[in-house]
């Protein structure tokens, strides 16, 4: 049985996480699905619109994701009221301990802390990744019916309302 999850937490960036980011592996079943955090944090820097984030497990790097805004998201979907949420990943030596859920449950309000006029959070999940879709639909995104083609294939646009994440909470 594995131990309990630690306490998981989203974090802005820092150049200090750079070093444990690089040494991020995937295996080649999933390479083609994600870029790892190094390649991401390129594009990140030519962009000003992508804000990279980092996946902590008791402070310690574990995974990475961007949240992308603005005109260059138009690929994926024409609100101008969403988020997208692109390079989702966790460092294989910490996959299959719940991490990748337990950011994405924490990811909306998160999310909404720092865009609090976006109401959607976007993703694009590859059809043949459906260990991610999977996860994704337990987590509240729904699909959009929406297909695009991708770098490795059919990719399905899912989404999560941010503006109905409160409902029926208060």
């Amino acid at each position: 049985m594995e131990k309990e999850i630690e306490t998981i937490t989203l974090t802005p960036y820092l150049p200090e996480h750079l070093h444990q980011l690089s040494q991020f592996y995937l295996p080649g079943t999933q390479t083609p699905f994600s870029a790892l955090p190094e390649e991401s944090l390129k594009y990140c820097r030519e962009d000003c619109d992508r804000h990279p984030i980092v996946i902590l497990a008791d402070g310690i790097p574990v995974g990475f994701f961007v949240l992308h805004i603005g005109e260059n998201i138009a690929p994926f979907t024409s609100d101008k009221k969403a988020i997208l949420l692109r390079g989702f990943l966790v460092d294989q030596k910490h996959q299959g301990k719940g991490i990748a859920k337990k950011a994405l449950q924490i990811l909306p309000e998160f999310a909404k802390g720092i865009f609090p006029n976006k109401d959607s959070i976007i993703l694009a999940v590859d059809v043949m990744n459906v260990i991610a879709k999977t996860l994704y639909e337990k987590v509240g995104y729904q699909d959009t019916g929406i297909q695009k083609e991708g770098r490795s294939g059919l990719m399905e646009i899912m989404e999560y309302r941010l503006d109905t994440m409160n409902k029926g909470m208060e």
